[in-house]
């Protein structure tokens, strides 16, 4: 009999042991502590506060950043204003005709240091021409040549007249008439626009014209004539 005792000496304490694990297992059904635990290792989500969209009937453009793989856009220039052309001016003297005079003034000029710039402007000036008119042909016009000594014939409109000069003023021109008319020839004098090309010369270099007009009054006072001008 007692060694039925000493064998089954284990088993209340089995039964126990059962027990109590099964109301561990029951407090932790009811319980969950689980969630407290979790909540221990890993923080809540942070709240982020997402700005308010700007409506499109604002008219105001939001600046958005560039999407994923998109460059980004460089900064718009700023116009700035063109530099301005800083000023020249220079001195012209002229005009003159090809010649002596006008190669005089560059020779003295040049010896005052000046580089000179000769240039050519096509001009009409305004000439007095002095004819012979009234022949009834041809050969009466030819005849007055001969004897005048000098003059063209020019045939307009089935008349024939003979152009006897060209005068730069109208005072030259009738003194030229006056004595054909003496000699009984009938001459007309009329105003007449012919092309003329005439030289200028242009030196020196300022940059404020006050220089330039002093500069040109000391010119003056050594008797060569010039005025200012703005260089392009």
């Amino acid at each position: 009999m007692r060694w039925l005792i000493s064998r089954y000496t284990h088993v209340p304490l089995a039964a126990a042991s059962v027990v109590l694990l099964a109301a561990v297992i029951a407090w932790l059904l009811v319980d969950r502590p689980w969630p407290r635990w979790r909540g221990l290792s890993s923080p809540p989500p942070a709240v982020v506060a997402v700005p308010a969209v700007p409506d499109a009937a604002d008219g105001v453009p939001s600046e958005r950043a560039p999407g994923p793989g998109q460059p980004e856009l460089p900064p718009a220039p700023v116009a700035r204003p063109p530099a301005p052309t800083p000023e020249r001016w220079a001195l012209e003297s002229g005009p003159f005709h090809a010649g002596e005079a006008m190669d005089k003034l560059e020779a003295e000029l040049n010896g005052l240091g000046h580089a000179t710039v000769r240039f050519r402007k096509e001009d009409t000036a305004t000439l007095f021409v002095v004819t012979a008119t009234g022949f009834a042909s041809a050969d009466e016009a030819r005849q007055a040549v001969r004897e005048i000594g000098r003059g063209t014939i020019v045939e307009e409109a089935g008349t024939s007249e003979v152009i006897l000069g060209r005068h730069a003023s109208l005072a030259a021109a009738v003194a030229a008439a006056r004595p054909l008319r003496a000699r009984g020839f009938e001459v007309r004098v009329s105003e007449a626009l012919a092309p003329s090309g005439q030289y200028h010369l242009r030196y020196g270099q300022f940059t404020r014209r006050a220089d330039a007009q002093a500069y040109r009054e000391a010119l003056a006072r050594r008797g060569i004539a010039s005025r200012v001008v703005k260089v392009r």
